[in-house]
């Protein structure tokens, strides 16, 4: 049996990594935008809104925080987004492609968990 070297490896990785590059750009899908859901934004959240409105082709289309008076302050930010209190109901929605978690740490691996379950994309 033969091993493969961590050379192999990685030109392994990056030959597929420019094949799938490749291939993606040349896909278009059914929206050009990316939608985004922000979660938690008090403190880092509100740099993320601010960030996903900076890039093409980025749409953040949902706002989450479980303290309502950070959530209507920080939704002056994006007014189009949709609000949600409650995480789980921000995850039901199927026009949500991806979530950003600004959380405090302890709450990481279970948003994360619940979104990757609920089929989205998580930063």
């Amino acid at each position: 049996m033969r091993t493969n070297s961590r050379r192999d490896f990685m030109k392994g990785a990056l030959l597929g990594g420019l094949a799938a590059s490749v291939f993606a750009k040349r896909v278009i899908g059914a929206n050009d935008d990316i939608r985004v859901g922000v979660v938690g934004l008090h403190g880092r959240g509100g740099s993320h809104v601010r960030a996903f409105r900076g890039i093409p082709g980025v749409r953040v289309a949902a706002l989450c925080d479980v303290d309502r008076k950070v959530l209507e302050q920080r939704s002056k930010d994006a007014p189009e987004a949709l609000k949600y209190v409650d995480v789980r109901k921000l995850l039901e929605n199927k026009d949500i492609d991806a979530i950003s978690i600004a959380t405090p740490n302890h709450t990481h691996s279970l948003i994360t968990y619940w979104a990757c379950v609920a089929g989205k994309d998580v930063y």
